[in-house]
């Protein structure tokens, strides 16, 4: 009986033990500052982050994206260079993502109106598609961009923000897995400010 009872109290010992522990764990972890500033996310490493503990359905990204438009910017190529290269041009980049797969994107990327001609930065107006894929990444397809390579990206949601992530690049050159690609606010509607 004795013995019995020793277990019971270095039992419940063991659970206020780590009930105490645990109740410090949070405590410090709510203290801590979220990283980052008011300024232009420019990788993962700049959107602040905080624990959440999720119970049910996190969201869904198709929801997310059908009949919204992503409003922002896309780095040039000097934009699409590792994480250790701290500096990133960009370009306005919309896109309103319809039910049923199909996009339309408004974006501007440098170019010659005539062959030879001088480089200047162009304006389009392109349709093109989007999927999630078994990932749950973000895929489209855009003419114009990227030779029609079809591009894969994480998306990172906080509030309206959105953050797209490259995890998959086909044969697009200017493409890192992980680089930051486009960034903005996603707005209901078919919202093109240009």
């Amino acid at each position: 009986m004795k013995a019995r009872s020793a277990r019971i109290v270095f039992a419940a010992c063991l659970a206020m033990g780590c009930a105490a522990a645990l109740s410090i764990g949070l405590s410090a972890a709510a203290e801590t500052k979220p990283k980052g500033s008011s300024e232009q996310p420019k990788s993962r490493s700049d959107w602040p982050t905080e624990r959440v503990t999720v119970i049910g359905r996190r969201g869904n990204l198709r929801d997310w994206l059908t009949n919204h438009t992503l409003r922002g910017t896309e780095g040039f190529a000097d934009g699409s260079a590792p994480a250790d290269v701290g500096q990133r041009s960009e370009f306005y980049w919309q896109i309103y993502y319809m039910a049923g797969g199909k996009l339309e994107a408004h974006f501007q990327k440098l170019g010659a109106r005539v062959p030879h001609a001088s480089i200047e930065a162009l304006g389009y107006v392109e349709y093109g598609t989007w999927r999630i894929d078994g990932e749950g990444d973000l895929c489209q397809t855009i003419p114009k961009v990227g030779w029609g390579v079809e591009l894969c990206y994480w998306i990172d949601r906080r509030g309206n923000r959105v953050a797209m992530y490259y995890t998959y690049c086909g044969a697009f050159n200017r493409c890192y897995v992980g680089r930051l690609g486009p960034e903005g606010e996603l707005v209901p509607g078919r919202a093109f400010t240009r």
